[in-house]
């Protein structure tokens, strides 16, 4: 509500009453998102009732005079005028809660406590311990759990890479099981890859020429069924407990051969070895040629085969690709591995945090303890309880402005802020930290913003306190210093406005209101209406340009006195200087609100008003 309180006399005291009152420039009022921004007309519509209700109220007391007869007497209600600014503020009142606070809800096992309530903590104090030992035993269940997640995981992802069967070493393909469009199961046999470039025998020597044969000496080789000879290489020697069946002990030399294309595994051959001496070495007996290597591929994976890239002693190299299984529903189980991998480690994160915040909880911020408790159910067993903590260096007041006030703000500004004790009034600095966006409206159709004011207390102020609020919205002309009028004071006639002023004698300007459409024509001897420049103005005040001077009394009303043996029955001023009609309130005027002037026309436009 914006308001002014007129002292003594009826009038309105000066605006710039720096206990009272607070100078700023204008804020820039920018069309806010979801707002519409009004017209700042208000101060009109007030001016248009305090000038009617002057009119209805003059004619109240000719009415009671007429009533009452000789029995009341006409008590003149005066002004004066002022010199200084006009100002214009948003004020109202709200309770304290603090702009930073925190609580938190204890349910548990307490080990240990270290506050009280009125205790003042510094963020990072320890506040209390918790037993966290049932939360440790599930936390260890969820790692367990994801563990056995991860290897699921990547036994799919080993299943897929195997989906593409290719060849470990070069070589010929032999005895293909299968064909494309056959389904097949992981470890189903597909084929046999061999390398037969070179080919191996085991070779048993005598362990009296132990110390003679070693690993790259040439051995020759014999197949007596294809009449041939080759040299082969000692690639690798065991001593292995072997005994021929004449009993002769034997250990094991590994002979490779380059194959000239007619050995096959489990050919014959027989072998010897030339010492240093030149002397012939023969093995125990014959040995069978072997491949050098030889690999059943199986399918690494369940599916559709796809593809099959391989006949029956076909030669293929190391790294083709010789199989392509469609292992598509991996991908899906892939999934939703991750998904359950994702979800248990959310569980995990959330628990430990809970461990390391919830369970040992140090203090978030600075401030005092207001509030700290916990008792323990005698049925569970289980303690509960709760600590709150407020910073109380600044504290914060929500309040709802008007939809018509709204427009005149805009976070950012200061606010003055003050607590009205027994003995003094205490001043805060304060700003308007927060204003909404949107409207909301109540029951009656009132449309109000929410607001938010943040006090600069410095820990003076408590949580719970009332305290007092003003913005001040002054701007443009309105900072201009003026002499200022009474606003119930101001009169109108056809060609403008009057006041009706004390002096000695007839002013050369002075006019009849009676003649002139004078809103207000009956006023004690010794005041004369006089014409004015008029410019902005308030709820209490109006800038007079011209016409008028600082300290001049002006005429305000006629204040009648209660007849004899009677109750009053004249009007009277209210606390905030405005007057009452008898019995209550403003008369109807019907017509849906619409009413005209004395003297024609319908609400007049102020000059320098807001429009």
């Amino acid at each position: 509500m914006k308001s002014m309180t007129a002292p003594g006399s009826g009038a309105a005291e000066p605006a710039n009453d720096k206990k009272t009152w607070w100078r700023r420039k204008e804020p820039t009022h920018s069309q806010k998102p979801g707002k519409k921004i009004r017209p700042r007309g208000r101060w009109k519509k007030k001016l248009v009732i305090c000038v009617i209700v002057a009119v209805l109220l003059a004619g109240s007391a000719s009415g009671l005079y007429l009533l009452f007869g000789s029995e009341e007497e006409q008590v003149p209600v005066t002004g004066t005028l002022t010199y200084g600014t006009l100002n214009e503020a948003i004020e109202g009142s709200g309770t304290t809660t603090p702009a930073d606070s925190v609580t938190y809800e204890i349910s548990g096992t307490v080990l240990e406590w270290h506050v009280e309530e009125g205790q003042s903590v510094e963020a990072g104090d320890l506040l209390y311990v918790l037993d966290s030992s049932e939360a440790e035993d599930e936390l260890l269940e969820y790692e367990v759990e994801l563990d056995e997640v991860y290897e699921q995981v990547s036994e799919l992802q080993e299943n897929i890479a195997n989906q593409r069967v290719t060849a470990d070493f070069s070589g010929r393909i032999e005895e293909v099981q299968v064909e494309a469009g056959d389904n097949v199961q992981n470890g189903t046999v597909l084929a046999t890859l061999i390398d037969d470039s070179t080919m191996k025998a085991t070779l048993y020597f005598s362990y009296s020429f132990q110390d003679v044969i070693r690993t790259g000496m040439s051995v020759t080789l014999s197949v007596q069924d294809q009449m041939l000879t080759r040299t082969g290489t000692v690639t690798d020697v065991q001593y292995v407990d072997y005994v021929t069946p004449e009993g002769m002990e034997c250990f094991a030399v590994t002979v490779s051969v380059d194959n000239p294309g007619s050995f096959t595994e489990g050919t014959t051959v027989t072998g010897w070895l030339t010492d240093s001496t030149g002397s012939e070495i023969y093995a125990a007996g014959d040995a069978s040629l072997e491949y050098n290597q030889s690999q059943t591929i199986t399918s690494g994976a369940s599916g559709e085969l796809t593809q099959v890239n391989v006949t029956n002693y076909g030669r293929v190299e190391e790294g083709d690709l010789l199989f392509t299984i469609d292992a598509s529903e991996y991908e899906t189980q892939l999934e939703t591995l991750q998904k359950q991998i994702d979800n248990y480690e959310k569980n995990i994160a959330d628990l430990q945090e809970e461990i390391d915040t919830e369970y040992t909880r140090y203090a978030d911020i600075s401030g005092q303890v207001v509030s700290a408790y916990y008792s323990t159910n005698w049925m569970t067993g289980t303690d509960t309880g709760s600590i709150s903590i407020y910073n109380q260096e600044s504290m914060e007041i929500s309040i709802n402005v008007d939809e018509l006030n709204a427009d005149y703000l805009e976070e950012g500004m200061e606010v003055t802020v003050y607590r009205t004790t027994s003995s003094d009034t205490v001043y805060y600095p304060a700003t308007l930290t927060y204003l909404s966006l949107e409207a909301t409206s109540n029951s009656s159709g009132v449309s109000t913003f929410a607001a938010t004011i943040t006090i600069d207390s410095q820990g003076e102020l408590s949580s719970g306190v009332t305290v007092y609020y003003a913005i001040d919205t002054s701007g443009g002309d309105a900072l201009t210093e003026t002499v200022l009028a009474p606003l119930n004071a101001l009169c109108t006639y056809d060609d403008g406005y009057y006041l009706i002023i004390r002096s000695d004698s007839r002013p050369e300007n002075a006019i009849d209101p009676a003649e002139t459409g004078g809103s207000v024509t009956d006023y004690p001897d010794g005041y004369y209406a006089v014409p004015v420049e008029v410019g902005d103005y308030n709820e209490n005040y109006i800038q007079i340009l011209s016409g008028a001077e600082q300290d001049q009394e002006v005429f305000l009303r006629y204040q009648n006195s209660a007849p004899s043996g009677g109750d009053s029955t004249s009007t009277v001023e209210g606390e905030d200087g405005q007057s009452s009609m008898p019995g209550g309130g403003m008369p109807d005027f019907g017509g849906g609100g619409n009413f005209n002037m004395p003297g024609g026309g319908g609400a007049p436009n102020m000059p320098g008003g807001r429009n």
